[in-house]
């Protein structure tokens, strides 16, 4: 099991999280977040890392030349997006493979999915995922490299400190992997060490990364390093 530390803002929580072992950092550059920073932010933050590949741009953008600015600025390879469509996602990976040459990396696109009671319909006599939302994964999961479920308030996913039903999380990795068996699995919505801990079904061979932001936090953007510290006892155990 791999762990993401999202919502990053200090010098002193990219040392924190690099020195116990967070395999992913991610750095917020959506402005409504409450862990927004600036691109320049982000750079000079990523600048102090021992291993720039941990570092993960996070972005809600317009269009995929807008991403590829922000790649370009931050020196990230590595974006979750949570915007953008199927055609435009193709374009962005298209176009940024286009750009490099076959001695750099390429980009790696993180589609973040919205789940929540919104995505749910009455289907035979039963509440299923809707159509609409079925589709909507099946198309990310061919195109990307790996999927974020995150809870989904009003069309808009990140940020909200809710938990997705475990019952919903099976469902969706199951279409996820139906489409593309080798797509990764994040999930994220008010994660902590006490659901990680507790939520078997979820550590067996269905999640490749537990993302973390408030479950370690003080207040928004501050990181508590006891939190940070515990989250990777648990990890270790599992």
């Amino acid at each position: 099991m791999k762990i993401k530390i999202c919502g990053i803002t200090r010098f002193e929580d990219v040392s924190k999280c690099e020195e116990s072992g967070a395999n992913l950092i991610g750095f917020i550059n959506i402005k409504r977040s409450k862990r927004f920073v600036t691109l320049q932010e982000i750079k000079t933050l990523v600048s102090s890392m021992k291993d720039k590949n941990k570092a993960v741009l996070v972005l809600e953008p317009d269009n995929p030349e807008e991403v590829i600015m922000k790649m370009k600025k931050t020196g990230i390879r590595i974006v979750q997006l949570h915007s953008l469509s199927k055609n435009q996602i193709k374009y962005l990976k298209w176009i940024e493979g286009f750009q490099r040459t076959l001695l750099e990396r390429n980009i790696t696109v993180i589609r973040a999915i919205g789940i929540s009671n919104e995505s749910l319909e009455m289907k035979d006599d039963e509440l299923k995922f809707s159509s609409s939302k079925v589709k909507e994964i099946e198309n990310f999961a061919k195109i990307c490299d790996a999927l974020l479920f995150d809870y989904q308030v009003k069309g808009k996913s990140g940020g909200t400190g809710l938990q997705i039903p475990t019952k919903m999380v099976l469902k969706a990795v199951k279409i996820s992997k139906n489409v593309n068996h080798d797509i990764k699995i994040f999930l994220a919505g008010g994660m902590n060490s006490e659901r990680i801990k507790n939520d078997i079904e979820l550590q067996e061979n269905v999640l490749d990364y537990f993302d973390v932001n408030s479950g370690v936090e003080d207040k928004p953007g501050i990181k508590n390093p006891e939190l940070v510290d515990e989250l990777m006892e648990i990890r270790a155990k599992i």
